[in-house]
């Protein structure tokens, strides 16, 4: 984990694109808001905004590797949760668990871009500690 001058934390993580790392995952995220001062509601929301992003993408990690960044400065979490996937049109934003994902964080955006044969797909979530996800 490392943390700049002006208080910016960023890392990476990249593992098993498996359901077996949501936990750590969440933890992390958790940890970075609680950091942040996020009340206890916001620290959930987080929590289940990571779930819903890596349920959306792990399925379709063609090469089974899943990477999330997280950054937190200035009472926000950012994470971004990226595969590498055989179908460029992994997210329905009319299915549940996008509009779960939307409900729970202040933003959402995701991203697919050509990467050779495969497609880079990614789900970034922001979430603000006294902004309402809901």
């Amino acid at each position: 984990m490392a943390e700049d001058e002006s208080g910016t934390v960023e890392f990476e993580v990249a593992t098993a694109a498996t359901a077996g790392v949501v936990p750590t995952l969440r933890t992390i995220a958790a940890d970075l808001a609680m950091r942040q001062d996020f009340d206890l509601d916001a620290v959930d929301d987080l929590r289940m905004a990571v779930d819903e992003a890596c349920a959306l993408l792990i399925p379709a990690a063609a090469d089974g590797k899943l990477t999330c960044v997280f950054s937190s400065v200035d009472g926000k979490v950012e994470i971004g949760v990226s595969v590498l996937a055989d179908d460029p049109g992994l997210v329905n934003e009319d299915a549940l668990g996008w509009q779960l994902l939307t409900a729970l964080a202040t933003s959402v955006r995701r991203s697919t871009v050509p990467d050779g044969e495969r497609y880079l797909s990614r789900v970034d979530v922001v979430r603000e500690s006294g902004a309402g996800g809901r």
